[in-house]
């Protein structure tokens, strides 16, 4: 028997076959060599040292030259086991694994799905039932409140049996009320905002913040850009300019400004809407990093403070 291509007659000639149907042969193997004989062999011709006639007759038996055939160009993958090689039957059993475990992922994944929206419906199911028993107010706020925080049907039940046990109180005002809480903020300070929020539940501090209507100054952290000022004195005029022009007929508006500075709190400040370090003196702020990106840049200005480069902002300029 001669295998080609590297083959070896150990994983791939089909031994299993002699047990499945008759065959007129029997084999041997010796030093990686593969010898076939007829079971009527008589051994080698006298004379002439070649084979007998019944092993001569081998090569033309139709199942041999089937076998040879699959050897050469591989067994169908519908064949039965018996004419596979140990290689055919390893190749098909890791093919049949890879299978399985596709499979058996592929249904795993699916019973994931189906549990996950199981639990959904099942936490709307019980949402309902929940905001059927009436036992909480203002179900309406509450639940256009934890829709715009982007919870879900889990989250919603669980606001839900907060405001129930009155852990969680929702509230939503309308604009007239947070205008009326601004109002007194501005004229009473924050003290009487306080005040105005524990006895009346209005609005808090940090929330009025969220919804005042007045422009933010932009603070520099060093020499102020034309663009700044454009919008510090936009910011700062925008309330008052009709005033100012129902005040003066002709087309010249007349206007008084006064500058006046400060003094401040010798401190550097971190301004979180613009991520720099203010209150430096705009002389050397340019010396150090003013912009804050991580540790490095504070301890670089903190460093340059104590070595006398940079200097707090002993006071501050502003617009009457």
């Amino acid at each position: 028997m001669i295998f080609l291509d590297g083959k070896s007659p150990h994983t791939t000639y089909p031994f299993a076959l002699h047990d499945t149907i008759i065959l007129p042969w029997d084999y041997a193997l010796k030093n990686g060599m593969m010898k076939l004989f007829a079971r009527s062999c008589h051994g080698l011709s006298e004379g002439s040292g070649t084979a007998c006639q019944p092993c001569r007759q081998l090569i033309k038996n139709e199942t041999l030259e089937n076998i040879l055939t699959q050897i050469e160009d591989g067994v169908h993958e519908n064949a039965r086991f018996a004419y596979h090689g140990f290689s055919g039957l390893q190749e098909m059993l890791r093919r049949k694994n890879q299978t399985i475990e596709f499979y058996w992922l592929h249904r795993l994944n699916q019973a994931r799905k189906l549990l996950t929206k199981a639990t959904a419906l099942s936490d709307q199911k019980r949402l309902l039932m929940a905001i059927a028993s009436g036992k909480a107010s203002q179900v309406d706020h509450l639940i256009s409140i934890s829709l715009h925080q982007k919870k879900g049907a889990h989250g919603l039940l669980a606001s839900y049996m907060a405001a129930v046990k009155e852990y969680y109180n929702p509230k939503s005002f309308t604009e007239e009320e947070d205008m009326k809480a601004l109002l007194l903020w501005k004229l009473g300070g924050n003290r009487v905002a306080e005040i105005n929020h524990r006895a009346n539940n209005a609005p808090s501090i940090s929330y009025l913040r969220t919804r005042s209507t007045v422009p933010s100054i932009i603070p520099s952290h060093k020499q102020p850009t034309v663009e700044e000022v454009r919008a510090n004195v936009e910011a700062t005029f925008d309330g008052v300019l009709e005033v100012i022009h129902g005040q003066n007929c002709s087309k010249f508006i007349h206007t008084v400004l006064m500058f006046n500075e400060l003094a401040t709190e010798k401190r550097v400040h971190w301004d979180l809407k613009t991520n720099y370090f203010l209150w430096l003196c705009r002389e050397h702020a340019h010396n150090t990093a003013t912009e804050f990106m991580n540790e490095g840049d504070m301890e670089e200005l903190f460093q340059r403070l104590d070595d006398g480069k940079v200097h707090h902002a002993g006071e501050v300029r502003e617009t009457m």
